[in-house]
């Protein structure tokens, strides 16, 4: 029998249960402070909290949003590749202790630079776009089996959770001189940190196709495959 190793099983359920952690954690604190932050100090701590919460839409409960994503870009290893368990973990985690970070720093600096908030709506909007395409992408292929919508794992969690947020956040902006300096930190957070530290750096580092962290089942998928 095949031994797995620590990571293997760290990267089933644990580190959704540990993720699970932080959300409580910053809800806790957005609410300890709920007098004393401004709107935007919420939303970012929220962004946090939320992001586990989204795990668990797009692993758990239904699960499956691998399946959509791999086929998205055409993989013949849809369990494992580009996107497995391993690179995915670290892909989550990253962005709740980028958010967490954004947090403390704002609460040092007395506000919510404005460039993490224009960088945090560009980055709720890519959650929505990324979403919409793979669910129509999964309506074209399915709905010949009975699929009837575009909903994929993790779909409520973007439109009602970061769709949502990034409304909030825009409409706290509105009338606000926005810099160029401004415009340089919200790229950095959406191409550098959001695309490159979360995404793509893991991703490539760690895609392979003969990996150990496929995903066991395609989940919310299951029902048009057979």
């Amino acid at each position: 029998m095949k031994k797995v190793c620590g990571m293997n099983k760290w990267c089933t359920r644990p580190w959704i249960y540990f993720g699970l952690c932080i959300t409580f954690l910053m809800t806790a604190i957005i609410l300890c402070n709920w007098q004393e932050w401004s709107v935007e100090l919420k939303i970012i701590a929220a962004v946090s909290a939320l992001v586990p919460i989204h795990v668990v839409e797009e692993w758990v409960f239904p699960g499956g949003f691998h399946y959509q994503y791999n086929s998205f870009w055409h993989s013949d290893q849809l369990d494992r590749y580009p996107m497995c368990r391993l690179s995915d973990m670290y892909t989550n985690l990253i962005a709740t202790f980028m958010y967490a970070g954004f947090t403390l720093y704002s609460v040092m600096e007395g506000e919510v630079p404005t460039g993490i908030t224009v960088g945090t709506i560009g980055f709720c909007a890519l959650e929505i776009i990324i979403h919409t395409m793979f669910g129509i992408q999964m309506y074209q292929r399915f709905h010949n089996k009975g699929k009837q919508t575009i909903y994929g794992p993790g779909s409520i969690t973007a439109y009602f959770g970061f769709g949502v947020f990034g409304v909030i956040l825009c409409y706290q902006i509105i009338g606000r001189t926005i810099t160029v300096t401004d415009w340089i930190v919200a790229a950095l957070v959406v191409f550098v940190g959001v695309g490159i530290i979360c995404v793509l750096g893991p991703e490539t580092i760690i895609k392979k196709r003969d990996n150990d962290y496929a995903f066991p089942s395609a989940d919310y998928f299951e029902r048009f495959l057979k």
